[in-house]
Parts: structure tokens; C-alpha cells; sequence
């Protein structure tokens, strides 16, 4: 009786996780896809703060937090400057907690940097080294929101007609209006790969990399190019 009660257990924290998984899905498919929706989810969302594609970070003691400040928050900031709602909008979303609060990543590096530092008590970081001193948790966040408004940036005009692209509030794609054509971020596959005889590994670095850091080996695949190790026949 206990064995079929711990199936029956596991079987029910499973469909609770899958159900989670689901809502959690469904919801962010909503933000992306309703604009009035999500203008109205960034009232009540939170939001990572980069400049110039740097995160924002606050040491305390010897641990490194990545905040996230409320809308009320935000707007205190951003009334240091002109154009606040304007600012909001240009955020992008980049998830939800599992309390369903809508998650936005914004870049102010139009703005003074060291006046937001300043009021926030914390800097921006480049974002390799941001993502050795945070928590875990944060990183994959802080890399996917880097990434969404690295594409944005240069995503500003349309490659047939020449006319800027405007975002959707989510940020989840671009429009250009004079030809119809939506653009929507690109995945670039890549192989990361760690070259081991079992006892050494062979690493590498570049000239902007900060002094003793290395890194694995790593490349982009080129298009049709499978993921999987090309083996030559040895016969």
C-alpha cells in the first residue's frame, strides 16, 4: 500500500509541477501577445536595470545582489529625467516569478550613469563578470536580458525598406509599418565544449578578457550543420 501511495504521491507533485509549467507559459504568451496587457503589467512588474548592456549590481558584505526595483521605484528614478512613461515602455520582457510578477530588463544608457548609481547605491558591471559573483538563480536572466536588448538595439530599421522598426510593448518582436514585416529575435546555436585528457583541460582567453580569466572552448554552428560530432569512418 505505501509503494502505490508514493507513486500516486509523485504522480501528483508531477502534474502540479506540469501545471505550474503551463500557467506560467500561458501567461508570458499573454504579455507577449496583448500590448494593453502588458502596458498594464509593467505598473505592477520588476525591473533589472542596465546601461549600456552592463546589469546594474549592489555589493553587500561580500555577496553580489542583482535588485529588482517596482514600478514606483523606476518611476522615482526615472523622474530625475524627462519623459518617464516613454522610458518604461522601452523595457522588455525577459519572464515572470512563479507568483506570476511580470519580469522587465531596461537599458538606460542614454541616461547619467553615475546619478543612477549613485541613487541606487550600487554600479553596473560588465556582464562576464557580473555572471561569476552573482546568485545563480539570476544568471540565466541576466544573459537572456542582455541578449533581448542587445537585438533591439540593433534591430532599429527595417533590411528591405530602410524605415525604422518599433517593438510590440513585451519586446518579443519589431514591426515595420511602410512594409508589414515583423522581425522577431534570431537563436544563434552554439557548442560550448570542454577539451579534457582527464587530468588537464585545455582553456582560452581573448585580450578583453579582465587579467586570469579563461574560458572553455566554444563556436557558432553555420547553418544545417548538426549539433552532433562529425565521425569520420576509419575504415
Amino acid at each position: 500500500g505505501s509503494k502505490y501511495c508514493n507513486i500516486f504521491c509523485n504522480l501528483n507533485m508531477i502534474s502540479n509541477v506540469s501545471s505550474q509549467f503551463f500557467s506560467h507559459c500561458r501567461y508570458l504568451n499573454e504579455l507577449k501577445e496583448d500590448d494593453s496587457l502588458c502596458r498594464q503589467a509593467q505598473t505592477s512588474g520588476a525591473f533589472y536595470l542596465f546601461h549600456n548592456l552592463s546589469p546594474f549590481l549592489q555589493q553587500v558584505g561580500k555577496k553580489y545582489l542583482v535588485p529588482q526595483l517596482s514600478a514606483a521605484e523606476m518611476k522615482r528614478i526615472l523622474e530625475k529625467f524627462k519623459e518617464t512613461e516613454q522610458w518604461i515602455e522601452k523595457s522588455v520582457l525577459i519572464g515572470c516569478s512563479d507568483e506570476h510578477v511580470p519580469l522587465f530588463a531596461l537599458d538606460l544608457g542614454a541616461l547619467e550613469k553615475s546619478v543612477i548609481e549613485s541613487e541606487l547605491k550600487g554600479s553596473f558591471t560588465d556582464l562576464r563578470k557580473a555572471l561569476f559573483v552573482v546568485d545563480g538563480k539570476d544568471s540565466p536572466l541576466l544573459a537572456s536580458a542582455q541578449s533581448l536588448l542587445r537585438w533591439h538595439d540593433s534591430h532599429q530599421y527595417c533590411s528591405k525598406t530602410g524605415q525604422p522598426t518599433q517593438k510590440n510593448i513585451a519586446g518579443s518582436k519589431r514591426v515595420c509599418h511602410a512594409s508589414g514585416i515583423i522581425y522577431y529575435p534570431q537563436m544563434s546555436p552554439a557548442v560550448i565544449t570542454l577539451v579534457s585528457d582527464g587530468s588537464r583541460c585545455l582553456l582560452a582567453r581573448q585580450p578583453s578578457f579582465p587579467q586570469g580569466m579563461y574560458s572553455s572552448l566554444s563556436g557558432f554552428l553555420d547553418l544545417n550543420r548538426s549539433v552532433l560530432p562529425f565521425r569520420q569512418n576509419s575504415k
